[in-house]
């Protein structure tokens, strides 16, 4: 499990112990605001610890604090077995009409910077309004070319950060990696990278078999902007169709009716205590 640097890890580690769940691994911890490259630092320190430390495991599933389960592990182990060597995540080669503006490449050809709370596009059609990121931005004129170039004779996809990958997808993750720091270097300036970040490197490596699903259920807030909306109870009977794995987004306060008709009708009992990685 890994908790935003940002945030009291205390409270976590207080209600697993409760639960019982002391066999929970913290990975190391980083700055992950939503974003930034921190994310995809997350998601490799979390993927690492758990190649190095499930040795018997087959697929790994990639969960946030958001995400809550549609049906029991059972169901969901018998079912990869089914898919034995397949990986699920949502995938698509950008540009992506879904993603405004322009498909999604003004996340890699522009410059995205996180200052504390303020972000910084580079370059924009209007200065920020902050004085101190107008300071910042007339040094990016300076030092910054106008447009980042992609490479060529490489193709970049693009979907959710939310995936369910092979070991042998994920092995080939560090592989590639550690083989090209210049990749890598090249995301700490993308804006969402953790959405482009896995699926431009397991489709360019085409060794792997994929379904272009996350397993995840997921509500655009109605079409009302970019983000999901929280899930509520007028959203149950979608779901219970969906033939998702899990749902999101989740909230304590206005998803609580939601999730106890989940745990009664679709969990049978309790909700099942995961054994997180």
């Amino acid at each position: 499990m890994h908790v935003d640097s940002d945030v009291d890890i205390r409270p976590f580690k207080v209600l697993f112990n409760k639960a019982g769940m002391c066999s929970v691994r913290w990975v190391q911890r980083v700055s992950s605001r939503w974003g930034t490259f921190g994310q995809v630092r997350a998601s490799l320190s979390l993927l690492g610890e758990a190649l190095r430390s499930e040795k018997d495991s087959d697929m790994f599933m990639l969960l946030s604090g958001q995400d809550y389960p549609l049906c029991s592990p059972e169901k969901m182990a018998a079912f990869f077995e089914r898919k034995k060597g397949v990986s699920f995540i949502a995938c698509g080669r950008l540009p992506r009409s879904v993603w405004v503006p322009d498909g999604g490449l003004d996340r890699l050809t522009k410059y995205h910077f996180n200052f504390g709370g303020y972000r910084l596009k580079y370059p924009c059609k209007s200065l920020p309004v902050s004085r101190r990121m107008q300071v910042a931005y007339r040094m990016c004129d300076l030092l910054l070319p106008k447009v980042r170039r992609l490479p060529l004779n490489f193709t970049f996809y693009g979907g959710t950060s939310w995936w369910n990958l092979t070991r042998e997808a994920s092995e080939s993750i560090f592989e590639y990696v550690r083989r090209n720091p210049d990749f890598v270097r090249r995301f700490r300036f993308t804006l969402s990278s953790d959405e482009i970040f896995f699926q431009t490197i397991l489709m360019n490596l085409g060794r792997w078999t994929f379904e272009s699903d996350s397993l995840r259920n997921v509500f655009w807030n109605n079409g009302r902007n970019e983000f999901p909306g929280y899930v509520r109870m007028e959203n149950y009977e979608e779901m219970k169709r969906s033939g998702k794995f899990f749902t999101r987004k989740v909230h304590p306060q206005d998803s609580l009716q939601l999730l106890d008709t989940i745990d009664r009708e679709l969990l049978v009992t309790s909700v099942p205590k995961f054994q997180v990685t």
